[in-house]
């Protein structure tokens, strides 16, 4: 059955196309995302070891604007943590350690403005190694730069790892450079571009918030965050009459926290289409109150969280990870197409020791979250941030 797309647009007011660019202009890099031509790419992933130390430079893209650098290096950070209950280790020391990029031509310091995206930092149970995994970015290189060293100044001492770039066009794929978007909420997804071969179709989406009086954060497209062997979510519809699913979806830098930039990896569409539709049914996003509700310990009772009048229940449980406060808020149901998942922020007797679920929280349903308390002393907990699932569906019509 052929697919007409005059509904869809027609229904879509705030569907637009603002540009289209020359596909030599663009390629699209897997694993990483939509780059200029122009760009080389770090190819495989490359290692090296010091002692108790090791890196992997997971991503290194030279770009006519900027150079991106992505990667994990462990070392010595701590005392051992047993693994036991909700223990959460201190972050290492050496964090926030200097970068440089040596080159043929010289030397590219990295500033404070240029560490990007997360920095965060993971420990094993019973080690005193702690690994962090920053994303960072540098001035652009010279643009015939193909060879270099990532140099690791501070705790490890001066460690320089050589580093090889392929040319983009050589890994990648050509792409179409675009500039399609579609709102509501005040949650606006623009596609970027679009890469198509024989075995994939790659969109680019970009997830923007309008400003409110208290800050938003994008949580994931679709109803959780894509994981291998899940259900997809989205669908891409060509004009041949095919429906395709994603089978990859993965994260791509932004400029703020507050939004969301992720690549959608979809089967190939047939050869003979010439437009394609993509649907997102649902976003989900936190959104910050700037005030906190407090609760006490058990409690059920109907209180305004924010935006929503919930019935909220507060108990006390043994969960797998230990003592806990489990907290549930009951919203009542879809409203303004909007619906309560569950608070971001959990504090007992006001310390934060973040959240979490036995097993795997129901998908875009309200779930109950557990908080530690390991002292099993709990009296009361203030919540914060809602994390709400906003329906929609966001249509972006790709074009031919």
């Amino acid at each position: 059955m052929r697919m007409s797309f005059l509904c869809p647009l027609a229904c879509t007011v705030a569907l637009r196309l603002v540009a289209v660019i020359a596909p030599s202009e663009l390629v699209f890099v897997p694993g990483v995302g939509f780059r200029p031509s122009a760009s080389a790419t770090l190819v495989t992933p490359v290692t090296a070891e010091r002692g108790e130390w090791s890196v992997t430079i997971e991503r290194l893209i030279r770009g006519p604007e900027k150079t991106e650098l992505v990667f994990s290096l462990t070392g010595p950070g701590g005392p051992p943590i047993s693994g036991r209950g909700f223990e959460r280790p201190e972050p290492p020391p050496w964090m926030h350690l200097p970068i440089s990029l040596h080159h043929a031509g010289g030397t590219i310091e990295l500033t404070n403005e240029g560490r990007q995206g997360p920095s965060g930092y993971s420990a094993g149970a019973g080690s005193h190694l702690r690994t962090i995994h920053p994303t960072v970015r540098f001035p652009p290189l010279p643009r015939d730069t193909m060879a270099l060293e990532v140099v690791f100044e501070g705790a490890p001492g001066t460690w320089a790892v050589p580093v090889t770039l392929s040319a983009s066009t050589q890994y990648g794929l050509p792409a179409k450079a675009l500039e399609i978007a579609d709102r509501h909420h005040g949650v606006t997804l623009t596609s970027r571009g679009v890469a198509r071969s024989d075995t994939l179709t790659a969109v680019d989406i970009y997830a923007n918030l309008d400003a409110t009086p208290q800050p938003r954060f994008m949580r994931s497209l679709g109803i959780r965050r894509h994981r291998p062997g899940e259900e997809p979510q989205f669908t891409l519809v060509d004009d041949s009459g095919g429906e395709v699913r994603e089978f990859a979806v993965f994260d791509d830098e932004v400029v703020s926290g507050r939004e969301l930039h992720q690549v959608l990896v979809f089967p190939a569409l047939d050869t003979s289409a010439m437009r394609c539709l993509l649907t997102i049914p649902d976003v989900v996003l936190a959104e910050h109150i700037g005030a906190w509700t407090t609760l006490a310990v058990p409690s059920e009772s109907a209180v305004r969280f924010g935006t929503f009048d919930v019935h909220a229940t507060v108990t006390k449980v043994q969960s797998r990870r230990g003592p806990a406060v489990r907290v549930f808020l009951d919203d009542g149901g879809w409203r303004d197409d909007r619906r309560l998942l569950y608070p971001e922020t959990v504090q007992v007797n006001g310390r934060h020791g973040g959240i979490g679920w036995d097993g795997k929280p129901p998908a875009g349903e309200p779930s109950d979250v557990n908080a530690v308390n390991p002292e099993e002393d709990a009296r009361e907990v203030m919540i914060e941030n809602p994390v709400v699932r906003l329906r929609g569906p966001w249509r972006l019509d790709l074009g031919p």
